[in-house]
């Protein structure tokens, strides 16, 4: 990748042909920041399908729009999580910190964005970034006929060619011909307000009252022509199109050759009567696991954060992503349900996902592939959920190992208990939704306990997913699901335990789970697209018709009970206040 502007150098020949002579020196170094701008906006032809991807706003409702904007260290594309929230005059309502990324999440009103048609004579004025400029943004927006785009590093003059869409022209006024660095100046970034001219003077009163610099950089024209000048003189004219000549070929990408996986089963361990002590020890690894990555912490609910607003919305993050590590795409199909399933069993809809991909030598063929793999794993998943995406982040990294960060936002749709984990009634039915296939490769309980380490991961139905989904959701909004619980790490034992903390004195659970499984592949196996609930004892008969509707397969294994223990078959007993 070209690291700075002067390693750029201008298809010549190319602006010859398009301009029909050849260009002045003057022209050619403007041309050469506007072509640089454009270069820093997709760096990595192979990839542009991935960096072009997707946008920055979702309908919430008929009034609200939720705003997600990310950002890591390394990204090749110059962004901001603040940003995109910025440029609509809101601040971050609930923010998830990764290792080396960022995600914001806000709410903002639909009616900031609704109209974003352009007009000839329309004013172009940039205002750089400053610690006022989410208010100055804010008190500009409640003005009519205002739009204002984000701008990043270096970005301004490819925002300025991408708003021209070769439909516009554009008229370039300048202070000094030195100031034409503005357009490709890492340095320099903020936002770009297009509005009419009757609304320049409350503009500039706005940005007075904040302290806020601005530059008014021109206006829009119908001819499709760029002029620059400096001080009202033409120093540079010359067709908009001359900004858009034909990149070169892109290299095909070709599959990463991939480390076959050892189909070797693991020999099996002396399966035991009692598996009272296996349980604890992997629920006292498991709670000791830190989640603390969204703030405001006090927000925060094991992996799911929580954005209060008239429309209540939640954020989730998987607690699987050691699954990218073995199986790139299949990987990113498990984590992407997980993190979706979490948020359903709260009684959110999932809307939309955030996503982050991380690699070392973005340049590298394989390397290409592999990030190609876990955006089409990804993208795969939210559409059979139904989930967009919002612009993806890709970014380097100094490890060697291919990395992600996700995060799923959902909508409380339905008035619903707040605490959707825990059993609530003695003798309320418990019941598995899903398919028990006792898969334990790779599971926390083979890699923890057994130390024993496998390449193969489990596998994941995508359409009995969607089923699943809409199954808990339409449970619980019509309120016959009383509690559910995703199984994920730690298998169905430790979503049992999940749903017994936190529960009145007193209460517990008797399970009885007959398969032809072993004792451990029921208790810790990690089989993907399983949710434990509760239902009452006159619900239950409903419940199991719905799910035979949807055609998702059900599965009663127990009770809630007010003896204080948590019983599974005959091979866990155990008191819930030890938990």
């Amino acid at each position: 990748m070209i690291r700075s502007f002067n390693q750029l150098t201008l298809n010549e020949q190319g602006i010859i042909a398009a301009l029909g002579r050849k260009p002045s020196v003057l022209e050619q170094d403007i041309l050469k920041h506007f072509y640089f701008s454009k270069y820093m906006s997709n760096p990595i032809p192979e990839l542009s399908n991935i960096t072009s991807y997707g946008k920055n706003s979702f309908a919430i409702n008929d009034s609200s729009l939720l705003i997600v904007g990310s950002e890591s260290k390394g990204s090749i594309i110059s962004s901001s999580a603040k940003r995109p929230l910025t440029a609509l005059g809101i601040k971050p309502g609930l923010r998830y910190q990764g290792n080396n990324s960022k995600i914001s999440f806000g709410i903002a009103k639909r009616s900031h964005i609704e109209d974003t048609r352009l007009f000839e004579k329309d004013e172009l004025i940039f205002l750089q970034d400053s610690a006022q400029l989410v208010r100055v943004c804010a008190d500009i927006l409640q003005r009519e006929k205002v739009s204002i785009k984000e701008v990043g590093p270096a970005s301004l003059g490819h925002v300025l060619n991408t708003l021209s869409s070769n439909q516009f022209g554009l008229d370039i006024h300048l202070s000094a011909l030195t100031k034409i660095s503005i357009f490709s100046d890492k340095n320099i970034h903020g936002v770009l307000a297009i509005t009419n001219k009757k609304e320049i003077t409350r503009i500039k009163s706005i940005c007075k009252k904040y302290k806020q610099d601005l530059i008014q950089l021109g206006r829009l024209k119908n001819v499709q022509f760029m002029t620059i000048s400096v001080r009202k003189k033409t120093k540079a004219h010359f067709p908009i199109s001359i900004l858009n000549i034909a990149e070169p070929p892109r290299t095909s990408i070709v599959p990463a050759v991939q480390q076959i996986a050892s189909t070797k089963q693991l020999s099996k361990n002396r399966e035991l009567k009692n598996y009272s002590k296996q349980v604890l020890d992997v629920w006292k690894f498991i709670s000791k696991k830190k989640h603390e990555k969204f703030k405001p912490n006090s927000s925060q609910i094991y992996s799911i954060g929580i954005l209060k607003h008239d429309s209540e919305i939640a954020v989730s993050i998987p607690d699987n992503l050691h699954l990218l590590q073995k199986d790139i795409k299949n990987g990113c199909r498990i984590i992407t349900s997980n993190a979706a399933r979490q948020l359903v069993c709260k009684g959110y809809k999932p809307l939309t996902a955030a996503l982050i991909i991380s690699a070392k030598n973005l340049e590298e063929n394989d390397t290409q592939w592999n990030v190609q793999e876990i955006f089409t794993g990804v993208y795969e998943t939210l559409q059979h959920i139904g989930i967009n995406m919002a612009k993806p982040v890709i970014s380097t990294n100094t490890s060697s190992k291919l990395d992600m960060e996700l995060c799923v936002v959902g909508v409380k749709t339905f008035e619903h208990e707040e605490d959707m984990n825990t059993f609530k009634d003695i003798n309320d039915f418990i019941t598995l939704l899903g398919s028990h296939r006792g898969e334990l490769n790779s599971s926390f309980y083979q890699e923890k306990i057994l130390k024993q380490k496998s390449n193969l991961i489990p596998t994941v139905d995508q359409q009995m997913e969607a089923r699943l989904q809409e199954t808990v959701l339409q449970g619980i909004q019509t309120g016959l699901i009383k509690s559910a619980v995703n199984v994920s790490v730690g298998g169905i034992v430790t979503a049992l335990i999940r749903s017994l903390k936190n529960t009145e004195q007193g209460i517990g659970a008797r399970i009885h789970l007959s398969r032809k499984l072993r004792q451990d592949e029921m208790l810790f196996g990690e089989t993907q697209g399983m949710v434990v609930v509760s239902i009452g004892e006159r619900d239950l008969m409903e419940f199991e018709r719905i799910c035979m509707t949807i055609g998702v397969p059900s599965t009663t294994i127990g009770r809630v009970t007010n003896d204080g223990r948590f019983k599974f078959n005959d091979v866990v007993n155990l008191q819930t206040n030890k938990l």
